[in-house]
């Protein structure tokens, strides 16, 4: 091979590395919500839950079709679809747990019992059964199993950093982790007796996800995604400003606030 074909082959070769690695979006359809959008998230088989301020949970599949509707006229204030088998539902309201099934009906509902937790502020699902609750009244962070009436797990949140419950707008289990969202000063990472490892600074923050073992979260036009385990990360632009993006193995879900746009993406 002489040096010029050698030369192209090159180009040609950094050229597939780049395309190859260029995070292709493609849009595939944008839907129109009849109220604002308050929350989205997505399950784990990749299909999108969109919370709405006229209390609305509606359901749509990857190509954008409506699957359900939940309407309990109050929006929750935490939700996690988790599996997509068995979705999570917290009411601060009423102080109230909900599992909601693939079809969005309620499968289980309960209050949570004040001999535990005095004023729940934020609850997420741990494991099957299990619950984690911050307590407003006692600054605890509490592991409840509500089947057998009992507390594996109470700790105080630390106060260095100093972490209050008051600005927790967010928290959920995931990999054997606990992730609290703090938005003035970002993710604090707890382990799985609730003891405290790291803070992830990214001030202003309003939501993460994951996807595999990577945990993600925007930063103006663009998703950062740290890998959990090694710290490595990597950014992924987005093709147009957003107010919640939520990255699958297929798709990009680009969220405004009276609409969604499904794009095809490959992380």
């Amino acid at each position: 091979m002489n040096k010029y074909s050698c030369g192209g082959a090159l180009i040609v070769f950094f050229c597939f590395l780049y395309f190859s690695d260029s995070n292709a979006q493609t849009k595939i359809v944008s839907v129109p919500i009849n109220a604002e959008i308050v929350f989205a998230s997505v399950d784990r088989v990749g299909e999108l839950y969109v919370i709405t301020s006229a209390g609305d949970i509606q359901k749509f599949d990857i190509n954008g079709k409506l699957l359900s509707i939940y309407n309990k006229g109050l929006a929750p204030t935490l939700f996690d679809p988790r599996d997509g088998s068995r979705l999570f539902a917290f009411f601060r309201g009423d102080r109230s747990v909900a599992y909601l099934s693939p079809s969005l009906e309620i499968n289980t509902s309960f209050n949570i019992d004040s001999a535990f937790v005095i004023d729940p502020w934020l609850a997420c699902a741990s494991g099957d059964h299990d619950l984690w609750i911050l307590d407003a009244a006692d600054e605890m962070l509490k592991k409840v199993n509500p089947r057998t009436s009992t507390m594996p797990v109470e700790i105080r949140l630390p106060s260095e950093p100093t972490i209050k419950t008051s600005g927790i707008t967010f928290m959920r289990e995931y990999q054997g982790f606990l992730f609290l969202l703090e938005k003035e000063k970002g993710i604090h990472v707890f382990n799985g007796m609730g003891r405290w490892i790291k803070t992830i600074s990214a001030p202003s923050l309003s939501y993460f996800n994951f996807l595999g073992e990577e945990l993600y979260y925007p930063e103006g036009v663009k998703l950062i995604f740290t890998n959990l385990f090694t710290g490595e990360k990597r950014e992924v632009p987005v093709s147009k400003p957003f107010e919640i993006a939520l990255a699958t193995d297929e798709r990009l879900f680009l969220v405004q606030k009276n609409s969604v746009d499904f794009w095809e993406f490959k992380p």
